[in-house]
């Protein structure tokens, strides 16, 4: 019965990306990412130490913070080629629209998580930043060829405001996400393609069925 469940679960999914104007069906991609990790999550529970014995969450930083921002950016670099490759053929100049509009949102997404951070009361945290840069490219994935740049920077926003709400979130409901993934990739794939509706402008892309 779970398998079954499961399986109509995905059906579900890749149906409602049939549904919605996006670059190459983002919405699948990190929605999936998101919804796994989340059950992961779930499944496995809280690792040992995360939880006082009142049940507070304690803070369990990374211990090499220099090599999670190394991979950010490495992953940053590759989304460069992941949103404008997307477009396969490049023959229009669509595509720097896609490029500007994946890194106004990567930049902004990560300034919008410090400040969230400080106006929270708290120090700006690397690992944060981090997540919130991936946050802002997660949620600029789908809407990339199909919005101005200032919306781009919007996205960015939401997206960096949203992860770090998300992730407090998912701690104090007793799910125990050491990476952030639930947030980035779930809650901010939702985020983008629910923006394409909102900030597409109509003017690239199929706009009938």
């Amino acid at each position: 019965m779970e398998k079954l469940l499961l399986v109509r679960s995905l059906d579900c999914l890749a149906l409602l990306s049939l549904w919605q104007l996006g670059l190459g069906r983002r919405f699948v991609v990190h929605a999936m990412g998101g919804v796994i990790a989340l059950a992961g999550a779930t499944v496995l529970g809280p690792r040992i130490g995360k939880y006082d014995s009142q049940g507070r969450p304690k803070a369990m930083p990374g211990h090499d913070v220099p090599m999670v921002a190394l991979g950010t950016f490495i992953l940053a670099f590759g989304w460069f080629g992941f949103n404008p490759g997307s477009t396969l053929a490049g023959t229009d100049l669509r595509i720097s629209y896609i490029v500007v509009n994946t890194m106004l949102a990567g930049i902004v997404g990560a300034l919008a998580a410090m400040v969230t951070l400080m106006l929270k009361g708290l120090k700006p945290d690397p690992t944060m930043c981090c997540n919130g840069m991936l946050a802002g490219l997660v949620a600029i994935t789908a809407p990339c060829a199909f919005i101005d740049p200032w919306a781009a920077a919007v996205i960015g926003l939401v997206a960096g405001w949203l992860v770090v709400v998300s992730v407090f979130f998912w701690e104090r409901v007793g799910v125990d996400d050491p990476v952030g993934a639930i947030s980035v990739h779930g809650v901010n794939g939702l985020w983008g393609v629910i923006s394409v509706g909102i900030f597409a402008t109509g003017q690239y892309g199929a706009t009938e069925w």
